[in-house]
């Protein structure tokens, strides 16, 4: 049986990060990586103004995808917060549910960092996204690279940041995949368990070695998960 697999990006990020996914996907899970507006083929639109605009910006571009056919999300820090609040609209809109939520690289909705990113000067947020690695050292090396990567990463974290993540009572009817990197700084000290809150069935966590951006290092260990994780909800 088919499934779709939309994928989220991370802050700063495209849906280029997952195209290489494919190759690896086992015939039946259809990729679809989702673009969101300000960044590769979307450039020239206009960033958002808030979470809530991005989630209706995105169920527009779900909804004439989702047809007969199970489908599954992926989001990655930024990208799970999306999926996040991606399965509710569905639900709200359309009395659809994916049949597996992946949630990778971000601590649970209700929790927060200690330290606001958005906020910080230009000089802190680059030791801060070089903490977490997985950005080309030739970004913060050339300065009409940094001039285009940092605006746009501010201002994904800055909606990440600012969004109230609502309690709801429906919780999401799936299983859910918690991802983490065993040395990802952006994690570190958070229970991401508590993950299982969100969701009405299952929740496992899988750990991968590396930091904040394992999904690029590990790119065929995650898809291997993915696989199988979905094989066995849609038997």
């Amino acid at each position: 049986m088919k499934c779709k697999l939309f994928c989220l990006p991370y802050a700063g990020g495209s849906a280029t990060i997952y195209t290489r996914w494919k190759r690896h996907l086992h015939g039946h899970i259809e990729l679809h990586p989702v673009e969101l507006a300000g960044r590769g083929k979307r450039l020239l639109e206009p960033r958002y103004s808030s979470m809530d605009e991005l989630v209706e910006d995105v169920y527009g571009y779900l909804d004439p995808h989702l047809d007969e056919a199970e489908f599954a999300f992926f989001g990655h820090s930024m990208g799970a917060l999306i999926a996040y609040e991606l399965a509710h609209i569905v639900r709200k809109k359309r009395g659809r549910n994916p049949i597996h939520l992946f949630v990778s690289g971000t601590f649970p909705p209700h929790t927060r960092r200690n330290l606001t990113l958005h906020l910080l000067s230009d000089a802190r947020l680059q030791q801060e996204i070089k903490l977490l690695g997985g950005t080309e050292d030739e970004v913060f090396e050339r300065e009409e690279l940094l001039r285009l990567f940092l605006p746009g990463l501010r201002r994904d974290l800055e909606l990440v940041e600012t969004h109230c993540f609502k309690s709801r009572e429906e919780l999401i009817p799936c299983d859910i995949s918690v991802l983490s990197g065993k040395e990802d700084k952006a994690t570190e000290g958070f229970n991401l368990l508590e993950w299982s809150t969100y969701g009405s069935r299952g929740c496992q966590l899988y750990e991968f070695e590396g930091g904040h951006f394992f999904i690029n290092e590990h790119t065929e260990q995650v898809v291997s998960l993915v696989n199988d994780v979905l094989s066995s909800s849609v038997e």
